[in-house]
């Protein structure tokens, strides 16, 4: 049943912004944990002697899942609310992670943990970009790129994790620290996240801010409910999304095996290079979030040509200095196509922003599901074809968006 909306508060501008800095902790907190299980699983499907199709999976099955959950998690946030959605989401995710150090454990079981991983976080993800948009409809890039920044920022230190505990404490480790983690969000969360009237809040800021992006000229006047959804402007940033989660996760997934196998590298130079480029990322997200709604589509544009472009040093060379400069081109190309494509989407409406965040989440999962998929496949044939298949990816998105941005909505849309 819908929540019952006379018994919730209509917050003051104080309390939206206390909510916004909470739902930006726990994100930084929460996507510390999945940045740390994402690497996690795939190396430590190689610790179980997993082949490189099967290390594949084990990241691959959460895009799989990722595909379809969050357009519905998003969609269930909408409805019954969205402190209710953060408390599933964390304790699901917490029995999740208490399997992975079963000793049990084999790779076919790290797929089936990877896929209940992008159930959960299907319905985490978009109920925070819901929130954090609603909350401040005036101001809607500003914020979701504060989202964005602070997952990305909290996935920094993850691939260090990783190897510190493993080295330290043994293989399954740095899931305890990750269990620890989502006890502190979840207390977090019980604690200082309160439901609140969504139809007054989106009032009150509309009438401050006089109008929302959700007018913009790049969608019609007419059948906006579903001919929106369908526009140009929405087609070129569900490519974005899906060459950012494939560019995302080859890297995660396959790189570190990649690079320290290479002569004259180590496990600590993948962590390196992987530290490069989330910083480069989380700089693009803040730069994203200070640019206009209308320069968006240049910005996505500009980030599926930079994903391109990066890939060319890693598919022909071995190089350490190139292999930096392209995860700082990746990483800001990533941003861009994410930060761009996520607030296209989530800026166009003043309701349902669960549901539209779940769209982005979901086109996002199946370049997260294709990525190291194909990644793996194509690896087995040479360790650097999977760079090359995302540079050819790459190259088709841009054209593929410059393209659709070109056309211009029409009054039937």
């Amino acid at each position: 049943m819908v929540p019952n909306l006379s018994t919730k508060q209509c917050l003051s501008d104080s309390a939206k912004k206390r909510i916004r800095i909470i739902a930006y902790l726990v994100t930084f907190l929460s996507t510390f944990s999945i940045g740390v299980t994402e690497i996690f699983a795939s190396w430590y499907a190689g610790q179980l002697h997993a082949t490189p199709y099967e290390m594949g999976w084990a990241m691959g099955s959460y895009g799989l899942v990722y595909m379809f959950s969050p357009a519905v998690g998003g969609k269930v946030s909408d409805r019954i609310g969205r402190r209710k959605s953060l408390l599933i989401a964390v304790m699901a995710y917490i029995a999740v992670l208490f399997l992975y150090p079963q000793p049990f454990i084999m790779p076919m079981h790290l797929i089936i943990i990877r896929a209940l991983e992008g159930l959960f976080f299907g319905l985490f993800n978009p109920t925070i970009e819901g929130m954090v948009a609603e909350l401040c409809p005036q101001g809607q890039a500003a914020v979701l790129g504060n989202f964005s920044t602070s997952w990305s920022a909290g996935m920094i230190m993850s691939p260090y994790v990783i190897a510190f505990m493993a080295a330290s404490f043994g293989n399954t480790s740095s899931i305890y620290v990750v269990l620890a983690v989502e006890f502190l969000v979840l207390g977090i969360i019980a604690v200082s996240i309160q439901d609140y009237r969504v139809d007054a809040t989106s009032a009150q800021d509309s009438a401050k801010s006089g109008s929302l992006p959700d007018q913009d000229d790049w969608v019609g006047a007419t059948g906006r409910a579903r001919g929106q959804k369908t526009s140009p402007r929405f087609l070129a940033s569900y490519i974005s999304l899906m060459l950012f989660g494939f560019v995302s996760t080859v890297l995660l997934a396959l790189f570190p095996s990649y690079i320290s196998g290479l002569p004259g590298f180590s496990t600590q130079d993948f962590g390196y290079l992987l530290l490069v480029w989330n910083v480069a990322r989380t700089l693009a997200f803040i730069l994203c979030s200070r640019l206009p709604h209308e320069q968006m589509g240049t910005v996505i544009t500009t980030g599926a040509f930079l994903i391109t472009v990066s890939m060319v040093p890693l598919s022909f060379f071995t190089d350490m200095a190139l292999f930096a400069v392209a995860m700082v081109l990746c990483g800001i190309g990533a941003g861009f196509t994410y930060l761009g494509a996520l607030y296209s989407v989530v800026s166009a409406t003043q309701k349902e922003k669960g549901a539209h965040a779940g769209i982005v989440e979901s086109l996002a999962g199946v370049g997260f599901f294709v990525g190291p998929i194909a990644g793996g496949w194509v690896g087995t044939f040479g360790l650097a074809l999977p760079y090359f298949a995302t540079m050819v990816f790459g190259l088709l998105s841009s054209v593929a968006i410059v393209v659709l941005l070109r056309k211009r909505p029409t009054s039937s849309q």
